[in-house]
């Protein structure tokens, strides 16, 4: 059999070993209460048959026959239970050997497919030359493909058996979905026509109804992608005008109306399989189907390569490195029909044929979607970037994860029509089944391949929801004083936690593989890692009360500093003078710590000032006052207050006591206000004193005061 015939009888052959494992699985369920009901019926029968038979004469002639009839009724109970299920348990047998012989021929074909793709390079016909000098023979019967074509029929009634209604409310979704494609057609020219960046998708715009057709021809492929080849090849045949449509203008100015010969590739290619069963004329078709398309590539290339003399692109470069390729294997493909390798020939020219048309598929999906998100969340995009930190750059990964799941369709798509992509898994399934053991620890090597794709996507899909969670989301909702910052922490962690697990249990570890390294884990914490757990409980702790968060002004042990970051292990405290310093969680709650800005960002402003003695104190405190009040960031309420302290030993002693808003300008307002008492006094005439000291000198030597009174040194 062809590989196509292949191919598609093992999709039917997966398909019944699905629906015979659905319906085992209904019979068990359907078959569970009527073995139970048969066990109790059983169970309540020798009870009551061992009550008669130990109470014998004791009981009386009317509960005897009471008994009798109650055994009589449990037998025809049993005997009405046991018909349905011993059917059931039949049907049960008869699906389990089916299965077995699904599984059988299931396996049969797929090593048919390993023997034809380990084939590949084997000539199976003579040289081409040498068939069109020979005698005409008489010509196959095309049984084979018309069985082919028989089967293929068929599963296409039993898939649709099973589908039918989900296929059938997907088409009344689509065509629910057309008005809604006209309307944002509608809408698409007027935004438009009032300047909207869209003109790089006009053309996918303003062709709601190909749009349309084409996601709708989408969603049919990815309903049923493990359906009959024949279907999904009739629904890519079907897009092919959408297709053609709806690719953007810069491809069609890079490439030119090359690819609408697509469509004649594809006809030469179909007829060629209508007459498979008639070897040389397929062989003829076939290598008048790879010139035609060996000179569409090499026009291609040319062209490509003059344009890159003008103008470099990335879509350039890579249309001509895949023109560079499809010549090479085109080239190969004539010259393996040439030489007598049929098989290869055939099979490098519908990868070949099918690789491009599926790019050409994929790209204007990719246009579509995106041609329609933007529209869609046009406004709702520019808020985004405009008022947010990082939610605005969600939409740029999840633009490159949908560009790269379109390109990691197309390879897996051409690895598969190039015969590449069977092989290679079962490589990769060999490989990664390498185990790694010590005693009764065992992993994988494919497992712990899964397990750091697995941790590296848990950190950035926990570091990536922290940062919209405390930088967009929670800043906007109105919540009490530091739960914005618990939450993002504590998602974050669990997410973390969550996915660390996932990893685990999908790199294969199981709870009791790892007992030995748990076990160490509780020896290391009970031991040397006290203050590690101690640390991690106190964030925590700190987390759910909140007794300090990123931001305030705290003092420990003698350093102040601001809150940068509370983690899970340490807080981060940036000094004024630009240090960070990391002060452990126990720390925070074990020692005494201020929090200036706990309750509020309200500072007090204290500044003794001292005037001369021979002042008016009245007049001093007036002016402190009147300085106190016009200074700016001094709040109203609590207003400013003076006080007359006391006598000091210079001066009279004063203090002004004033409250400001921002903790951070307190030092700025605290300054202006010095400045502003220092002008003030001494505009008043108020001197400000500095201290003095009167010195009495009890004796002093003769000679010294003798010189003190010339005025010269002793």
């Amino acid at each position: 059999q062809p590989i196509s015939v292949l191919s598609a009888l093992e999709r039917h052959l997966l398909f019944l070993d699905r629906e015979l494992a659905a319906w085992q699985d209904d019979l068990q369920v359907t078959a569970r209460p009527l073995s139970e009901d048969a066990a109790q019926l059983a169970q309540m029968r020798e009870v009551w048959s061992r009550t008669r038979s130990e109470s014998g004469e004791l009981l009386v002639p009317a509960m005897q026959r009471r008994i009798d009839d109650l055994l009589l009724q449990f037998g025809q109970g049993e005997r009405a239970v046991s018909a349905p299920l011993s059917r059931l348990l039949d049907a049960g047998y008869e699906a389990g050997v089916l299965q077995s012989r699904v599984a059988r021929g299931l396996r049969e074909v797929r090593g048919r497919i390993a023997a034809v793709d380990r084939g590949l390079w084997r000539f199976d016909s003579e040289p081409l030359v040498s068939a069109l000098s020979a005698p005409p023979g008489k010509a196959d019967s095309g049984n084979e493909f018309s069985d082919g074509v028989t089967a293929e029929l068929a599963f296409v009634r039993e898939y649709d058996r099973v589908t039918r209604s989900r296929t059938q409310a997907f088409l009344a979704l689509s065509l629910l979905m057309l008005p809604l494609f006209l309307w944002l057609s509608r809408r698409a020219k007027q935004a438009m026509a009032e300047g909207a960046p869209l003109a790089d998708y006009r053309k996918t715009l303003t062709r709601p109804i190909s749009a349309w057709l084409l996601l709708s021809i989408l969603g049919l492929l990815l309903l049923q992608i493990d359906g009959p080849v024949l279907r999904l090849k009739l629904l890519l045949i079907m897009a092919w005008l959408p297709v053609m449509r709806l690719q953007p203008k810069r491809l069609l100015e890079h490439v030119g109306h090359w690819m609408y010969l697509t469509a004649v590739f594809f006809l030469i290619n179909l007829f060629g399989q209508a007459i498979a069963n008639l070897p040389l004329a397929f062989r003829l078709v076939l290598l008048a189907n790879d010139v035609l398309m060996l000179a569409a590539l090499a026009w291609l290339l040319y062209r490509t390569v003059q344009r890159l003399r003008v103008q470099r692109s990335r879509l350039l470069l890579g249309m001509r490195a895949m023109a560079s390729l499809g010549l090479g294997i085109m080239a190969l493909a004539i010259g393996a029909n040439l030489a007598g390798n049929v098989t290869l020939a055939a099979m490098l020219t519908d990868a070949t044929l099918n690789s491009a048309y599926l790019g050409l598929f994929l790209f204007a999906v990719g246009t579509v979607v995106r041609a329609f998100t933007r529209l869609l969340l046009r406004a709702t995009m520019e808020r985004l970037k405009s008022h947010t930190q990082r939610a605005g750059g969600l939409v740029q990964v999840v633009s490159h994860l949908f560009n790269l799941a379109l390109a990691l369709s197309w390879v897996f798509g051409t690895l598969d029509g190039f015969r590449v992509l069977r092989p290679l898994l079962a490589w990769a399934g060999t490989l990664s089944s390498f185990a790694i053991g010590y005693g009764s620890l065992s992993v994988t090597l494919g497992g712990i391949v899964l397990f750091a794709i697995s941790v590296y996507l848990s950190f950035w899909l926990a570091r990536t929801l922290r940062s919209v969670l405390s930088e967009d989301i929670l800043p906007n909702v109105d919540l009490p004083r530091g739960v914005a910052n618990s939450v993002s922490s504590l998602s974050y962690y669990a997410l973390l936690i969550f996915g660390l697990l996932l990893a685990l249990a999908a790199a294969g570890f199981h709870i009791s593989q790892l007992a030995i390294v748990l076990g160490a884990l509780s020896v290391g914490i009970g031991l040397g890692l006290q203050d590690v757990v101690k640390n991690f409980v106190s964030g925590l702790i700190l987390m759910v009360e909140r007794p300090v968060q990123p931001g305030d002004i705290a003092e420990v042990s003698g350093t102040i500093g601001k809150v940068r970051e509370i983690g899970m292990r340490a807080t981060t405290l940036t000094t004024f003078e630009g240090a960070d310093v990391i002060v452990p969680n126990g720390m925070l709650l074990s020692e005494k710590m201020v929090n200036w800005t706990l309750s509020s960002d309200k500072r007090r402003i204290d500044i003794p000032v001292g005037a001369a003695y021979g002042s008016d104190p009245k007049r001093v405190l007036e002016i402190l006052e009147a300085v106190a009040v016009r200074t700016p960031g001094i709040t109203r309420n609590p207003g400013p207050t003076v006080v007359f302290s006391g006598f000091g030993q210079s001066a009279l002693e004063f203090s002004v006591r004033a409250w400001t808003d921002n903790y951070d300008d307190a030092v700025f307002v605290r300054s202006a206000m010095a400045v502003a008492i220092h002008d003030a006094l001494r505009d008043a005439g108020i001197e400000i004193p500095f201290p003095q000291r009167d010195l009495h000198i009890r004796s002093v030597d003769a000679a010294v005061l003798e010189q003190l009174k010339r005025g010269g040194p002793p």
